[in-house]
């Protein structure tokens, strides 16, 4: 599992490193601060019926959904073998820490979380961008 997270973080820092310098080296005009949450199969998770755990992973996809229309979930998604990730854009680690309590796999003891404030380069996140061009101007 560390493993995975290293090589992903490397991943982002390696793809920031381009983004997070102009053409002449200067560092970025604005940066932001996101948090990274790491899901965690709790290995004491409670044994429940398939239905019911269908229904767990249901709710946690729905409450993703709603992060992302929210404008706070900026990228998500599982890692091989177990547990996952989310990025969140949030103005606190408090914001952080009540959202992911929230999310149904954490509530019902299926995930644990670690969560840590990570600084980059504003609308360094495509889905942002791209977020951001599909909506309607003020």
């Amino acid at each position: 599992m560390r493993s995975i997270l290293t090589t992903l973080l490397l991943c982002f820092t390696v793809s920031h490193v381009s983004i997070a310098q102009d053409k002449d080296g200067n560092p970025p005009a604005e940066i932001v601060k996101y948090y990274f949450v790491e899901l965690i199969t709790n290995p004491d998770r409670p044994e429940l019926p398939k239905a019911q755990v269908d229904s767990i992973q249901t709710a946690h996809m729905a409450n993703m959904g709603k992060m992302v229309e929210d404008e706070k979930l900026v990228l998500a998604g599982p890692f091989e073998g177990g547990g996952g990730l989310f990025v969140l854009k949030v103005d606190t680690k408090e914001e952080a820490e009540a959202l992911v309590a929230n999310d149904p796999a954490v509530s019902a003891g299926r995930l644990l979380t670690k969560i840590r404030a990570w600084w980059t380069a504003a609308d360094s996140f495509t889905i942002e961008k791209k977020f951001k061009k599909n909506q309607p101007k003020n």
